[in-house]
C-alpha cells in the first residue's frame, strides 16, 4: 500500500501503464557566434508562433470534449507562452552567454520552475507543472518534433508517470485511462483538475511511484482516501470491487438533487453557494445549480500574467462572470497578495515568515494603485449586477473602516467621469485571523456582512501551515479552539444582524455539515465539487439535533473526540463500511 495524496476522487482497478518523462533530461548547450545571434531569435519566434498554434488547437479540442474551464488551462499556458518578460529573459540569456536557444529557454524555464516549486502557496506550485509544460513544448517546437502527442494507452490502464503534464493528460487516450498515480503535483495541479472534470480516479505525491510500480502490475487506486495498492491480495480487490459499485450508485443517487433546494429536515432552506477562482468556474456553479458565487478569488487573474491586469481587463472578466450568474449574487474578494502569494512581477521584501508578513488588505492599503484599479472594476460591475466587495485578511475594523474610505474616493473619480456604479455596494469582512474572529461583534457592525474562511483560520489559531508538512498534522478544523472561535463570530455576526457566511474548506465536507449548522451557520459556500454531497448532507440534518451535536463538539477535548463524536452521529454510508473492511482498524485519517 502506498499512501498519497488523493486528488480526485473515486476507485478503480486496472493494469499499470509507465509513463516516461522524455524532455525532462538535460538540454545540450553549444556556443554560438554573434553573427548567430539573429538566426537564434527567429528560431525561437518561429517557435513560440508554431507552440502557441498547437495550443491553441489543443485548447479548441478540449473544449469540445472535455469543456470550457478545462480549456482555459491551455489558454493560460498560451498566455505564459506569449509573456514579454519571459522572451526578453530567454534571448537576453542566448545573448550574453553566446548559447543556442535550446539551452537558453531550458535555463530560463527550469529556473521560473523551481521559483514556483519552492512556493508555499498550493495553487502556485500546481502552476510550475504549466511552466514545465510550455518548456517542453518550446524544446519540442524548436526540435520540429510535432505536438506533444500522448503515448498509446491499452485498454483499462493506470497511468503512472513521476508527472502528468496537462497537455500529455488531455491527449491521452482518455477512455482507456481508469485512473492517475504521480509522484509530483497536488490538487491545484491542472493535471487535478482534468481528472476531476473526467470523473477519473487521482493519486499525487506517491513517492517513487514510477519506480515502486511496473508496467503491468495490477493496481487499485483509491482517489478519496489516497492510497494505492500495487499487485493486492484477491480479498482486497473483491472489497474494492464492491466499493466500485457502491461509489457509482452514491453518485446516480446524488445526481437528483441538483435542482433540489438546501432544506433541513424541519424545514429550514439555506443558501449554498459556489467557491470560483476564474471565470470559466462559474460553468461549474450553473452545472451544480448554485445560488450564486460566495467567494470569487480573483488572484488567479493576475497570476497568469507578467504584470498587474489593467482596470478594463479585470472589468471585462468580471463583468461576464456576473452576467452569466445574474440575477444570482456574486461575492468579488479583492486580491489577497503578499505571505506566501508572491508574484513574479510584484517583488516583496524577503520574511523570516511568510505565512506570518504582510498580506491582504494591509498589503493593499500600502499599493493604493493596485486597489483602486480592481475597485474601479468592482464597482463598474456593480452598476448592473448584484455583487459585493469581501476584504482579505482583515484584522479589525480600521481595516474596514480604511477600504471604506477609498471606496469613496474611487466612486467620486467615477461619477465624475460619468460611469454608474451601485453607491450602495456591500462591503463584507474575512474573518480568517484570530483577532478579527474575537473582534467579530465589533467588526459585524462595522462591515456589511462577515464570511468566515476557515483554512486560514484554522492554520493561526493552531500555529500549523497546512503546506508544512511537518505542522500538517496539527492543521485540525475540528479543534475544539477553532470551534469555540467559530461559535463566537456566529454569535458576534447574529447580535448585529449580519449575514454570515462560511467559505473555507471545511465547509465542503459533509461530515462537518451537522456541526456547522448547529453552530448557527446557515449559508454555505463550497467548491462546485461539493456542492451535492454538501446539499445531502444539509437534507439529512435536522437542526434541532444538529444543535444538540454542536453543544457536545464544544465541550470536547480534542480534534479526535470531536471527529469520533461526528462519526458516531452521521448516517452509515457505503464508502465507509468499505474502507473499513479493507483496512481492518485503520479509518481515512490514518492514511
Amino acid at each position: 500500500m502506498l499512501k498519497g495524496i488523493g486528488v480526485s476522487a473515486g476507485v478503480a482497478q486496472g493494469t499499470a501503464y509507465v509513463v516516461a518523462d522524455r524532455l525532462r533530461s538535460t538540454v545540450p548547450q553549444r556556443r554560438v557566434r554573434a553573427s548567430e545571434l539573429d538566426g537564434e531569435r527567429a528560431r525561437f519566434d518561429a517557435a513560440v508562433a508554431r507552440a502557441d498554434a498547437e495550443l491553441l488547437a489543443l485548447q479548441e479540442e478540449v473544449r469540445e470534449n472535455i469543456g470550457p474551464t478545462q480549456a482555459d488551462i491551455f489558454g493560460a499556458q498560451r498566455l505564459a507562452l506569449g509573456d514579454p518578460f519571459l522572451r526578453e529573459q530567454v534571448l537576453r540569456s542566448a545573448a550574453e552567454q553566446r548559447i543556442n536557444v535550446e539551452a537558453a529557454v531550458s535555463e530560463v524555464f527550469d529556473e521560473y520552475t523551481r521559483t514556483l516549486e519552492v512556493a508555499r502557496d498550493g495553487h502556485l506550485r500546481a502552476r510550475a507543472a504549466d511552466i514545465h509544460d510550455v518548456r517542453k513544448r518550446l524544446l519540442s517546437a524548436l526540435a520540429e518534433q510535432g505536438g506533444l502527442d500522448g503515448p498509446k494507452i491499452p485498454e483499462g490502464a493506470i497511468v503512472v508517470s513521476e508527472e502528468l503534464l496537462p497537455s500529455v493528460t488531455a491527449r491521452l487516450e482518455l477512455d482507456n485511462v481508469r485512473a492517475f498515480v504521480t509522484e509530483r503535483g497536488n490538487r491545484f495541479s491542472h493535471s487535478s483538475i482534468l481528472a476531476r472534470s473526467l470523473g477519473t480516479p487521482a493519486v499525487a505525491g506517491v513517492a517513487s511511484a514510477s519506480k515502486k510500480i511496473k508496467t503491468g502490475d495490477r493496481i487499485i487506486v483509491d482517489g478519496v482516501a489516497g492510497i494505492v495498492f500495487v499487485n493486492p491480495e484477491a480479498s482486497i480487490e473483491r472489497e474494492y470491487d464492491r466499493l466500485a459499485a457502491d461509489l457509482k450508485s452514491s453518485k446516480e443517487e446524488l445526481r437528483h438533487l441538483v435542482d433540489l433546494s438546501s432544506v433541513t429536515l424541519d424545514g429550514t432552506t439555506l443558501p449554498l453557494l459556489a467557491n470560483v477562482n476564474k471565470f470559466s468556474d462559474t460553468e461549474a456553479a450553473l452545472l451544480y445549480n448554485a445560488d450564486g458565487i460566495g467567494l470569487y478569488r480573483t488572484e488567479f487573474a493576475f497570476s497568469i500574467r507578467s504584470a498587474f491586469p489593467t482596470e478594463e481587463e479585470q472589468y471585462e472578466v468580471l463583468e461576464r462572470a456576473a452576467e452569466r450568474m445574474h440575477p444570482r449574487k456574486l461575492v468579488l474578494r479583492l486580491v489577497d497578495l503578499g505571505g506566501d502569494k508572491t508574484l513574479a512581477y510584484f517583488p516583496l521584501p524577503p520574511s523570516r515568515n511568510p505565512s506570518l508578513a504582510e498580506r491582504g488588505i494591509r498589503l493593499l492599503l500600502r499599493h493604493l494603485d493596485v486597489l483602486k484599479t480592481q475597485l474601479r472594476a468592482f464597482l463598474r460591475v456593480s452598476a448592473r449586477h448584484p455583487v459585493s466587495i469581501l476584504v482579505p485578511v482583515v484584522i479589525g475594523v480600521e481595516d474596514v473602516r480604511q477600504v471604506r474610505e477609498v471606496v469613496r474616493q474611487v466612486q467620486d473619480e467615477l461619477a465624475a467621469e460619468g460611469k454608474r456604479f451601485n453607491p450602495a455596494i456591500p462591503i463584507g469582512a474575512m474573518i480568517e485571523v484570530p483577532s478579527a474572529a474575537l473582534m467579530a461583534r465589533t467588526l459585524a457592525k462595522e462591515a456589511d456582512f462577515l464570511s468566515l474562511g476557515t483554512n486560514d483560520l484554522v492554520q493561526y489559531v493552531l500555529a500549523a501551515d497546512r503546506e508544512d508538512e511537518t505542522t500538517a498534522p496539527y492543521y485540525q478544523p475540528l479543534h475544539p479552539a477553532v470551534l469555540r472561535l467559530i461559535d463566537s463570530v456566529v454569535e458576534g455576526a447574529r447580535s448585529a444582524g449580519r449575514e454570515l457566511a462560511i467559505c473555507g474548506e471545511m465547509a465542503g465536507d459533509p461530515l462537518h455539515t451537522a456541526l456547522l449548522l448547529g453552530l448557527g451557520l446557515r449559508e454555505f459556500s463550497v467548491a462546485p465539487r461539493q456542492m451535492l454531497e454538501v446539499k445531502d448532507a444539509i437534507r439529512r440534518t435536522h437542526l434541532g439535533e444538529a444543535r444538540q451535536l454542536a453543544r457536545l463538539a464544544l465541550d470536547l477535548g480534542s480534534a479526535a473526540e470531536v471527529e469520533a463524536l461526528l462519526n458516531e452521529h452521521r448516517p452509515t454510508r457505503k464508502y465507509d463500511a468499505a474502507v473499513t473492511s479493507v483496512s481492518g482498524p485503520m479509518t481515512l485519517t490514518d492514511f
